[in-house]
């Protein structure tokens, strides 16, 4: 695979303002800074099910951030679920997302707290 990867590959020049770091096997692994532009998408036409999705998203400092865990307790704390899920700790009735959205508003379906964290962001 390696030898593949050489060869299909191995002409390529890095980039001279990636940043490299050690990795557990003494070896240079190099990255580039992603930088975080935000952005949005609106679909104009009708989805297949009908129904409505909005999704909102906050940049952390990845892993290695103070930001990590205040994030997942929050993730924690707001909950989820469906109209249809219940029992266990962080879903169903008893999430705050479900009390607070959930039971006051007929037409959402369902709603959900989420974290994603990846080894470097911006």
């Amino acid at each position: 695979l390696v030898n593949l990867a050489e060869c299909h590959f191995g002409h390529l020049k890095g980039n001279a303002s990636a940043s490299a770091s050690d990795d557990e096997h003494g070896n240079k692994s190099h990255t580039i800074p992603s930088e975080y532009t935000g952005g949005s998408h609106r679909q104009v036409l009708p989805t297949p099910d009908g129904f409505t999705r909005v999704a909102l998203a906050f940049p952390t400092g990845g892993w290695h951030s103070d930001d990590l865990v205040p994030a997942c307790v929050l993730q924690t704390l707001l909950g989820g679920g469906s109209s249809f899920s219940a029992g266990g700790p962080g879903k169903g009735m008893y999430s705050r997302l479900y009390r607070q959205v959930l039971n006051r508003y007929y037409w959402a379906e369902s709603c959900e707290a989420f974290t994603s964290f990846h080894n470097e962001s911006g």
